[in-house]
């Protein structure tokens, strides 16, 4: 790159440095507008103001307190003597006694376990060889104990046991080898 000489030139180079007067006078000055209210006034809180005093003589002076007005009588009168005079009964006018759950016929009962969905699906589990727990078992052996109840009630094991005298095996599925060829 080569070399430029500097030359004098005439004419500025920059903007002018003006002096802080005359840049005021230059300057445009915004409007002036209304102030904004940050809030009442100064001393407003202990000084009511004049809407308030209109108010307050409109009404009459209110209480500030809360409560009921009504005058209470110190001296006990006549009717609560009589009153405390009676005596106190402690015993409970109403006897209480157990909710009793309402009964339905045997027949209703069977019927409504033997629909039963959630047993039934328990009893196909048992079937397939699953084994219960928890809430599960504790509601099966209830509602088997309970359908056990109701056939002894409605006389119903002896058609069982008319059914397995027609089928021969029935006998030999109840009988316990066991006992016969171990010796328990």
């Amino acid at each position: 790159m080569t070399r430029i000489k500097k030359t004098r030139t005439s004419g500025p180079l920059g903007t002018r440095h003006r002096p802080a007067e005359e840049a005021r006078q230059d300057r445009t000055r915004a409007p002036e507008t209304k102030k904004k209210g940050a809030g009442l006034k100064s001393g407003s809180r202990h000084s009511p103001s004049t809407e308030d005093k209109q108010k307050q003589s409109a009404k009459g002076s209110k209480d500030p307190r809360h409560g009921s007005k009504k005058p209470i009588a110190l001296v006990v009168t006549e009717a609560e003597q009589k009153l405390m005079a009676q005596p106190k009964q402690f015993k409970p006018v109403v006897q209480l006694s157990k909710a009793k759950e309402p009964t339905m016929p045997p027949e209703q009962e069977l019927a409504l376990l033997e629909n039963d969905e959630k047993l039934l699906e328990l009893l196909d589990k048992v079937d397939q060889g699953e084994i219960l727990t928890g809430k599960d078992a504790k509601y099966f052996n209830a509602k088997t104990a309970r359908h056990a109840e109701l056939v002894a009630l409605l006389g119903l094991e002896e058609d069982q046991a008319e059914e397995e005298e027609l089928d021969p095996l029935a006998k030999l599925e109840r009988t316990d080898w066991r006992k016969e060829f171990l010796g328990e």
